[in-house]
């Protein structure tokens, strides 16, 4: 059975729930006028009296079975009063012919109580009770009771019946706290961008969705997603069973478990979404809360980013100019991201080996003693300037003896707040100028 915590406007979980409510008030209703005609018949042996009496359990065994047609519940309900009414009626009438005895009223007025409980609304408590008691005062006075016994009758009847409207009109002001509280509710879960799912912890039906969740998976309606579990959620149906002990451990120590996951929609298609699962407790039962990000659209756009670096990367590493990206991270050192295989013709270093500090030393003593000087002060004018700068220097590849000239380009980049993040530079092998 669904539960309808997220669900807005839901024509049918409204009607399922108030046939169901109905059904539970007719067996009731049902028990109670068995017991009702049981004891009627041993105050009379009047066999018409008897036959009235056995014919209101009858009639519940008919409302019952609306509750199963296609009747909407505002009909059901409406019919449910008028039998009220009329087993009143049916109660007053039996009483005037055995003349009200004394044990018989304390029967009639102990339904009366009951079916003060049962109506739901103030509004129809009311018509309840303008419809009963002219009954009350036509069977009073055609009988033999004495005015007194008449009045006492009277006064316990309106004072079930103030004291039930009174009860009714706090339960009408708790019940509008409660859906106006739900209804907030709804509309929060309904208006976010994210889709929630409440799934049953053993059985691993989902027993509540949002209208998200809904657009999402291409659902077309609420009572279709009941039909499936969690695992039909899932493009790779066995994850939930190749993630167990994961998921077990992360919701062990965090309480919850977060994964992207390419999940399936309804009509077969796919998507990907942040999937964040949290297990909560409740007085009968214990849940799995889903709740998902459409992610669709990052990870496509990962997926072209990295298919754009291949590309761009077969491209740079194919230049004869020795290309580098350094990133810095605050103030710690910076570290070489990205170096084409170029390296290698420049500064006779394959590039595994350019990156470790013992070398870095080594590179900085192959450069030319004249040169040092100019190129500190140019990279300290870069540095505080941030802008593109030209480096020109002799240096000694690595297995050889002689200087070559090297232009290196420097590209800074910057953050936003406007610090040095990251620093591209191009170099290649020049002819001195004469």
């Amino acid at each position: 059975m669904s539960v309808n915590i997220f669900r807005s406007h839901s024509k049918h979980s409204f009607a399922k729930s108030g046939k169901t409510m109905a059904r539970k008030g007719t067996i009731g209703a049902f028990l109670l006028t068995i017991v009702y005609a049981l004891i009627t018949s041993i105050f009379t042996h009047d066999i018409g009296l008897i036959l009235l009496t056995f014919s209101l359990p009858l009639i519940c065994v008919l409302f019952f079975g609306l509750t199963y047609s296609t009747l909407k519940n505002e009909l059901i309900y409406k019919l449910l009063t008028y039998f009220l009414v009329f087993s009143s009626w049916v109660l007053l009438f039996v009483g005037y012919k055995i003349n009200f005895q004394t044990e018989y009223v304390i029967v009639m007025m102990t339904v009366f109580i009951l079916i003060f409980q049962v109506v739901p609304t103030p509004k129809k408590l009311i018509y309840y009770g303008v419809s009963v008691l002219p009954g009350f005062f036509i069977f009073l006075i055609l009988s033999d009771a004495t005015f007194q016994f008449s009045a006492i009758i009277i006064f316990l009847f309106l004072f079930a019946f103030v004291l039930s409207y009174i009860v009714t009109l706090q339960r009408r002001e708790l019940l509008r706290n409660l859906n106006s509280n739900s209804s907030i509710l709804k509309a929060l879960i309904n208006n976010t961008n994210d889709g929630f799912m409440l799934v049953d912890h053993l059985s691993k039906e989902i027993k509540d969705i949002n209208q998200r969740a809904l657009k999402l998976f291409k659902i077309p309606s609420n009572d279709i997603v009941f039909e499936d579990k969690l695992d039909d959620l899932f493009y790779e149906k066995d994850y939930i069973n190749k993630k167990r002990n994961e998921l077990r451990e992360k919701i062990s120590a965090n309480g919850f478990y977060e994964d992207e996951v390419l999940f399936k929609t309804h009509d077969g298609g796919q998507f990907w979404g942040h999937l964040f699962l949290s297990p909560f407790v409740t007085k009968k039962n214990n849940y799995y809360l889903l709740q998902i990000k459409d992610i669709d659209v990052k990870k496509k756009f990962d997926q072209k980013i990295t298919e754009n670096y291949e590309k761009y990367r077969f491209i740079l590493d194919g230049l004869e100019e020795f290309i580098y990206l350094m990133r810095y991270a605050g103030d710690k050192k910076g570290t070489f991201e990205y170096l084409n295989p170029s390296i290698e013709k420049i500064y006779g270093l394959k590039k595994h080996e350019f990156v470790t500090p013992e070398i870095q030393k080594k590179v900085s003593s192959r450069y030319h003693p004249e040169d040092i000087e100019k190129m500190v002060a140019k990279k300290k004018v870069m540095i505080e300037t941030k802008e593109k700068t030209i480096f020109n220097y002799r240096m000694k590849p690595f297995g050889k003896e002689e200087y070559i000239w090297i232009e290196e380009i420097v590209i800074p980049k910057l953050d936003d707040n406007d610090n040095i993040e990251a620093l591209l530079g191009i170099l290649k092998e020049v002819v001195p100028e004469k």
